[in-house]
């Protein structure tokens, strides 16, 4: 469209009048690379969180034994805002349609937004066993992690990182998230850090998390 030729002609002689640019993952270095900043003047560097504060925070609540899903159902988390973009209704669709094929799960859900509403609705009339906590201060969230088996991030592109992964993983848990969540190709590793789902996909997502 007529924004991305402009953004091809303009792009590359704003980038010109840097002696460096810093990216934070392959995704943003790609973008780079694609209005032709050269490697030479790119320079890694990632988003990152307190990961000791965050393990030290998840022992610490699984020690104290914080994890109670009853029957020893599986406990899918959603972590953000409660907003289109993250598409957190993909969330309890999903799980909804583990639910009805006869999986134990429950669902909690840490974060506010316009959204809310809509998901508890989603949750009731799909059978979800849904917890909505509301915003969480980041000082609660490990005990939050700790408790989960999950966590499920199913943006858009929009999401450009995503340290609710970082936060996730640094708390031992592994994630779930769409292939347009800016993090996918650096931090998850099919089968052993998590899985990804295309997209929009709620069947896709069902068996990313079932997996």
């Amino acid at each position: 469209g007529a924004v991305g030729r402009v953004k091809g002609v303009v792009f590359p002689h704003m980038l010109k009048q840097f002696d460096a640019c810093l990216y934070v993952g392959q995704r943003n270095r790609e973008y780079l690379e694609h209005y032709g900043v050269p490697a030479g003047r790119m320079f890694f560097s990632p988003h990152c969180v307190d990961n000791d504060a965050f393990k030290r925070g998840s022992d610490a609540a699984r020690a104290a034994d914080a994890r109670a899903a009853p029957g020893g159902r599986r406990r899918v988390l959603f972590v953000g805002r409660l907003v289109e973009s993250k598409r957190p209704l993909d969330v309890v669709q999903a799980v909804s349609r583990l639910v009805s094929g006869g999986m134990a799960l429950e669902l909690v859900v840490a974060g506010a937004g316009e959204l809310a509403g809509g998901m508890e609705e989603a949750a009731r009339a799909g059978g979800v066993d849904a917890r909505f906590l509301g915003f969480v201060n980041q000082s609660g969230l490990p005990s939050v992690y700790a408790s989960s088996d999950v966590v499920v991030l199913p943006s858009t592109a929009v999401e450009t990182w995503g340290l609710v992964i970082n936060e996730a993983m640094a708390c031992g848990v592994p994630a779930v998230v769409s292939d347009a969540v800016g993090c996918e190709p650096d931090l998850i590793e099919p089968g052993i850090t998590g899985a990804v789902a295309p997209l929009g996909d709620v069947a896709g997502l069902a068996t990313a998390v079932a997996s």
